[in-house]
């Protein structure tokens, strides 16, 4: 039986993400266009920041409204269920203007959560 990770550890799942995309990024959107490995690396890494937001609990939710936990989520569940339609050019969007803020937030509450 595999072992349920914490929601600590879902944050903190997030913020593994997205320092892995900013570890990895690409020099311009051409080079994101043309490199298809790195693009569908992307992809994973968005879809473990929606399973991991899907899976923070109604509490927290609450707490934080201003973190689009829903939108995060469904964005993964479309990824993974219409996988063949991806629109790359809004997971481009998403890349560029969507993970420095959704950064600081996560860590803010984790902040708070090792505070108490």
């Amino acid at each position: 039986m595999k072992k349920e990770r914490t929601e600590r550890e879902r944050l903190q799942d997030i913020l593994d993400a997205i320092q892995l995309i900013w570890d990895h990024s690409v020099a311009d959107d051409d080079e994101y266009h043309r490199d298809e490995v790195k693009r569908w690396f992307f992809l994973k890494q968005i879809e473990i920041m929606g399973e991991a937001a899907w899976k923070v609990g109604e509490e927290t939710r609450r707490i934080y409204p201003e973190i689009p936990w829903k939108k995060i989520a469904g964005i993964r569940h479309r990824l993974v269920h219409d996988y063949w339609e991806v629109d790359w050019d809004l997971l481009l969007q998403i890349l560029k203007t969507e993970l420095s803020p959704l950064c600081r937030d996560i860590t803010g509450v984790i902040q708070d959560a090792d505070s108490c």
